[in-house]
């Protein structure tokens, strides 16, 4: 019993988020067009919880929320995640056109990878 304790203690956590709680701008950007420039968005980061804003008039994306979920580390391929459940941390296929993940967002590039919306 102490072992099984002892090796849940000695796992790796989750990085921690690399931005504080606040509002940011980011640009939303379709895996299937990845030289395409994406469109602007609001982040708005609040602990772990995040919202997506799109407030770009024009384009096929509609104004308003388009993401509210919790952000979650991936670490089956190293990336930060828009996620909904425990499965999302996990996901093979994270920002890309596969249907098989959930969106991920790098926080360096100020960038959401989704297969939405592209130009």
């Amino acid at each position: 019993m102490a072992l099984l304790a002892w090796t849940s203690l000695c796992q790796a956590a989750d990085p921690p988020i690399p931005l504080q709680s606040g509002t940011y701008e980011f640009q939303w950007k379709d895996a299937e067009f990845s030289s395409s420039p994406g469109f602007p968005v609001k982040v708005v980061i609040d602990g772990n919880k995040i919202s997506v804003v799109n407030e770009h008039v024009g384009g096929a994306a509609p104004l308003g929320e388009l993401e509210s979920a919790q952000l979650m580390w991936n670490a089956k391929v190293g990336k930060w995640v828009l996620g909904y459940s425990e499965a999302d941390k996990v996901a093979p296929d994270p920002g890309g056109c596969s249907g098989e993940g959930p969106h991920a967002i790098d926080f360096k590039a100020r960038v959401i990878w989704t297969c939405e919306w592209g130009p």
